[in-house]
């Protein structure tokens, strides 16, 4: 363990220099607090022996300095000194010393002293890297409580955090987002033809096109059942039916067979929709049902297409 002396006389500093590292601490010698300072600030140094009387910066006032400073961390602190008065001690623990030694002191009381200062700083690094390893556990339960499990997408959970602060975020400085909603055509009937097991699996090959579809700043969500949802940051309605259609037409090109489709292959149908920025009062509940509408018009026009969908009008683009 790298320990911090604290001692301006030479002799005395050498001398329990020697005894630390006889006991295989790696030692450091500061000649005034103002030395130890500084050391403190560019060392990673957890245990400090400081003599109370010293020119300068002196022992207590280093202590107390320390314990003030959010940067240094946890440092065990023993203070040596000749003041044997209770109300002295007391001074020295109450500056935030864990220890206390009056000199003279023996060099066996000294090493018991000094490992009970190292069980305690061991027990902090162990409940520090516990807390850690509970943090980064809390952060991996945070994502998966947002992520559908089969489609590796989020849910709808986070669909609603996700959507308010994008909606918040538009508002506030005037610009503008698209909602795409997808639907898997004819998803019942792939079912009862090649099983829940097989329709699993095309859930997950419908998120991956969808995923190389947009940019890495869009989201995306699986709202329920075979619904995806994608929500399209500074985006208005005519780039978003584009990304509509280009999603539409990535899934096509997969190729999956399926019976149950006068197509052949499996398709999706998109409805797209978008806040506008110069409209502050458009509620994103309101731009998620014009996707929806425009969605119920691309199934009722026949399937395979993208129909988009705004307070002002409703078009859509065959294919």
């Amino acid at each position: 363990m790298l320990i911090l002396i604290v001692e301006d006389d030479p002799i005395s500093g050498k001398l329990l220099k020697r005894m630390l590292e006889s006991w295989g601490h790696e030692v450091l010698v500061a000649g005034d607090g103002d030395e130890a300072w500084n050391i403190v600030q560019s060392r990673k140094v957890k245990f400090v022996i400081a003599d109370w009387l010293m020119p300068g910066m002196d022992g207590v006032t280093l202590c107390r300095k320390i314990r003030s400073s959010e940067d240094a961390g946890y440092i065990y602190f023993i203070l040596l000194t000749s003041k044997d008065k209770k109300e002295d001690i007391i001074t020295g623990l109450d500056a935030g010393a864990d220890d206390y030694v009056i000199k003279p002191f023996e060099r066996g009381e000294l090493k018991v002293r000094v490992r009970a200062g190292e069980r305690i700083l061991n027990l902090e690094r162990e409940l520090n890297d516990q807390n850690e390893k509970l943090n980064r556990l809390n952060t991996k339960l945070e994502g998966l409580i947002r992520l559908d499990p089969l489609m590796n997408i989020g849910n709808r959970r986070y669909f609603y955090e996700t959507i308010d602060k994008v909606h918040q975020h538009a508002r506030r400085y005037a610009k503008g987002y698209g909602i795409i909603m997808c639907d898997i055509d004819n998803f019942k009937s792939f079912n009862d033809i090649y099983g829940h097991l097989g329709g699993d699996g095309i859930l997950k090959m419908v998120a991956d096109a969808t995923r190389k579809s947009v940019r890495a700043s869009d989201h995306i969500f699986r709202f329920g059942g075979e619904e995806i949802v994608i929500v399209l940051p500074e985006q208005d309605l005519e780039s978003t039916t584009l990304v509509a259609d280009k999603i539409r037409g990535n899934v096509e090109a997969l190729d999956i067979q399926h019976k149950g489709s006068s197509r052949g292959v499996l398709t999706i149908s998109c409805g797209a929709a978008a806040f506008d920025g110069s409209n502050p009062d458009l509620r994103w509940e309101t731009v998620l049902d014009l996707a929806d509408r425009a969605l119920y018009q691309a199934k009722s026009l026949g399937r395979n297409q993208v129909c988009s969908s705004s307070e002002r009008a409703e078009t859509g683009i065959g294919s």
